[in-house]
């Protein structure tokens, strides 16, 4: 490819020429698909599994080949932004691609524009010119010489200008797209991702990242290209219903459904923390009886969003297994049921009834010693789960005995035996309300000196998250595969209590967990640092935390101003680092009374 402007014309123009042809292609299949559609609807029949086969598959087929023609609709005001220019290392061959917010297909084989989420697109954000590398699928380095990075300012079709550079977006260039209008700064976010923010972007999600960003630093963003990342590089292991993206408030949820279409993301499950808790809560909620409230910002209340509540409930829920649970060792006294004749009658009586039982006469099927190691070596088991295991564990060692080569039972005898055995360790389901279990918890921390009110209709996100605790920890017998990836955003405004619940609850998930802790406004119960919720999270060596403290929102005054007021705080701070833009010096303003500050 030529390096000059009349070549970046002649190749806008043979790109565009593509675009417009798949437009054309794209337009007349999606047409084709939706009148095959039609037809096999208007004619399709209940009991028909062949046609509803075809159908389902055209319907798939349909959606993608739309979302291949908006994507190329959206091309043809821009079709790239970026450019890289290099050597394979082992073949020796140069290569020029050029990337763009979605790939351009010339065929079913070639591509005229790659899409940015491509692993060798890493190259444009991560490296500078000289030796480098990208990863390929199967964990294997590419070794390449990077010769050229550039990056392009196309509107509606014309190219206005082009800009080589070492580092993707200097602060000129980033300067010049924060300028714009907020509509079209998140049109060019792609092209000016900075290396802080690729980094977090491209990180396996197979492992936790919790993300410390400061204000305006691009952190709902980078989590919402971290989505369409991951689903594009690994959607043999991720589909769009595996993922939650949880917000503290529907402003900011309502937000990023605007952004993800226009990453080619769709079907993406959107809710507030309050929604997730009422979700994990399953048939034991009631819209009609119960409702959601606020968290009361009291001193009092703000107790129930720590770690050391979580700790209590815990606690609380290892004591209610430990009195539920019977754990003294089961007996079977195989002489005890005798079919036979008493009294003119025929049947199976209990031979032992008034009788004194000789230890040596019993055989024991599960010992103390046993119930109580595995009670205490499954602590992420329900109380009732526990309760149907041992229960079927008494009946296996009972059809054990009924196998052996001791004595010999008739069936009638076996069946008064499976009988009298039959729940030992308690019924099937769980009887007493979780409400009532949560009421009693509380009745209970209050004689500790906690005066938390127990909330009868109207709950909070704390009240929701213990709920859906007690009802994982103590009543679940079925359990319902959730999010296999969770992203929480403005992380900041929960407390502990609400990251403990989400991990016991919502198992083999990983999490992408980005705020800023120095905008916590919920200071009693958010987070003012990061260190519990990382011993929580970031268990494993490949769990990692990121900082992203460049920010792109404010000027480099406001910065400083807000820096050195965060120094007077008690806890971590994350002060920002400004793009080169400066404005006017921050003002004080100092009133003597309310309705004069409010008026100003």
């Amino acid at each position: 490819m030529g390096l000059t402007r009349q070549d970046e014309e002649t190749n806008l123009s043979k790109t565009l020429s593509v675009v417009r042809r798949n437009v054309a292609e794209y337009g007349k299949e999606v047409e084709r698909m939706q009148g095959d559609i039609d037809e096999m609807l208007a004619h399709y029949h209940d009991n028909d599994t062949e046609v509803l086969t075809i159908l389902n598959n055209t319907v798939t087929l349909h959606e993608h080949m739309k979302r291949a023609l908006i994507r190329n609709e959206k091309a043809l005001s821009r079709p790239y932004f970026g450019r890289i220019d290099f050597k394979d290392e082992k073949t020796g061959k140069p290569e020029s691609l050029y990337i763009g917010k979605g790939g351009i297909a010339i065929d079913t084989t070639h591509w005229m524009v790659i899409d940015w989420r491509a692993p060798i697109a890493n190259v444009y954000y991560e490296n500078g010119l000289g030796k480098c590398s990208y990863p390929a699928p199967g964990d294997i380095s590419i070794p390449i010489e990077l010769k050229l990075k550039r990056t392009y300012e196309i509107e509606d079709g014309q190219l206005l200008d082009f800009f080589d550079t070492e580092v993707v977006a200097n602060d000129d260039l980033l300067t010049k797209y924060l300028a714009k209008n907020k509509q079209a700064v998140l049109g060019e976010i792609i092209a000016t991702i900075q290396k802080e923010q690729n980094e977090i972007i491209r990180k396996s999600p197979y492992h936790n990242i919790i993300v410390q960003g400061v204000a305006g630093s691009g952190k709902t963003t980078v989590a919402m290209h971290r989505i369409s990342f991951i689903l594009y590089n690994y959607a043999e292991r991720f589909k769009p219903d595996d993922f939650y993206i949880v917000g503290s408030n529907r402003i900011l949820l309502n937000y990023i459904t605007g952004v993800l279409p226009d990453l080619d993301v769709f079907g993406i499950r959107q809710m507030t923390m309050e929604q997730l808790f009422v979700r994990l809560l399953y048939e034991d909620w009631d819209d009609k009886q119960y409702r959601v409230t606020g968290t009361e910002q009291t001193a009092r209340n703000s107790i129930k969003g720590t770690l050391p509540w979580f700790r209590d409930l815990q606690a609380y829920c290892q004591e209610l297994e430990w009195q539920t649970i019977p754990r003294e060792s089961v007996f079977l006294n195989p002489r005890q049921f005798v079919e036979g004749i008493q009294n003119g009658k025929t049947g199976v009586f209990d031979m032992t009834a008034g009788k004194k039982v000789r230890p040596s006469d019993l055989k024991e099927l599960v010992s103390q010693e046993t119930i109580e190691r595995y009670i205490r070596q499954n602590p992420s088991v329900s109380i009732q789960s526990k309760i149907n295991m041992l229960n079927d564990r008494l009946l296996g060692k009972i059809k054990d005995e009924f196998l052996g080569k001791g004595v010999s039972y008739t069936e009638n005898e076996r069946k008064a035996i499976r009988k009298a055995y039959r729940g030992t360790y308690g019924g099937k389901v769980w009887k007493q309300s979780i409400y009532e279990l949560y009421q009693d918890f509380l009745i209970k921390q209050s004689a500790k000196g906690y005066d938390i009110p127990f909330p009868e209709t109207a709950f909070d996100v704390y009240d929701l998250a213990a709920l859906a605790y007690l009802y994982k920890r103590v009543k679940e017998t079925e359990i319902i595969s959730e999010a296999h990836h969770v992203v929480i955003d403005e992380a900041q405004d929960f407390g502990m209590m609400a990251y403990c619940v989400l991990k016991f609850c919502i198992k083999d998930c990983t999490y992408t967990i980005m705020g800023d802790v120095s905008q916590n406004i919920h200071f009693g119960y958010g987070l003012n640092d990061w260190e519990e919720l990382k011993d929580l999270m970031l268990a494993d060596e490949m769990d990692s935390f990121g900082i992203l403290k460049k920010s792109y929102r404010n000027t480099v005054e406001i910065s400083e101003f807000a820096g050195r007021i965060l120094h007077h705080g008690q806890f971590s701070i994350y002060p920002a680092e400004p793009i080169i833009r400066h404005g006017s010096p921050v003002g004080l303003l100092k009133v003597s009374e309310k309705d004069v500050r409010i008026q100003k």
